[in-house]
């Protein structure tokens, strides 16, 4: 009890700017030592990932989903054609929309079944810390390859993480990696 009588002696005495400036940093340390058993106690949830303009070298790179590699005989009757320049020009403005060291060099693509109009195209993207290409992502573009009639849009992990493309849902469209030629365009970009 002696110490505050001290304190509150000794603080009297001072003038009004050093109260504010003591008081202040009275406060600062008060709520630093509240957060810190807040922040302990609290539970946490994992953020989601978001695109980095740079990719750090010490960044984790995303994990590739493994999957089979086709045979000679899968590969001959695959679908795949390679993608049009203006369907790999739909997706590399997205690409460049995050990064513009970033770029993809091939694509492959293959009509869906279950859209009207609509292609996968899948391509691995290549930059900083990504030499050998990272992913395939995973895109959809609908019209005919040669005069596409909207951009790209994103379906797969990669591709939203590497691409500013939205998804389908932005016209009401849900793509996804289990349609008919999602599996088989990553299939063959992840051959290229």
């Amino acid at each position: 009890m002696n110490i505050f009588k001290k304190f509150y002696a000794w603080f009297s005495k001072q003038k009004i700017a050093g109260k504010v400036v003591i008081m202040v940093v009275l406060l600062i340390s008060l709520c630093c030592l509240i957060s810190v058993p807040i922040a302990l106690l609290s539970p946490s949830s994992p953020s989601a990932p978001s695109p980095s303009a740079i990719p750090a070298t010490d960044q984790p790179q995303p994990v590739q989903v493994n999957s089979p590699v086709p045979t000679v005989t899968e590969i001959e009757e695959s679908r795949c054609i390679p993608a049009s320049n203006k369907q790999i020009e739909a997706i590399r403005l997205g690409i460049k929309g995050i990064s513009e060291q970033n770029d993809i060099k091939t694509a492959w693509s293959v009509k869906s079944s279950d859209y009207e109009n609509a292609w996968f195209v899948a391509a691995k993207i290549y930059g900083p810390g990504m030499e050998d290409g990272t992913g395939p992502g995973l895109w959809t573009v609908s019209g005919d390859p040669e005069n596409p009639s909207s951009g790209a849009f994103s379906v797969d992990g990669f591709a939203k993480e590497f691409s500013d493309r939205g998804t389908g849902e932005t016209i009401g469209l849900s793509f996804s990696m289990y349609d008919d030629g999602a599996q088989e365009a990553l299939l063959c970009a992840g051959n290229d």
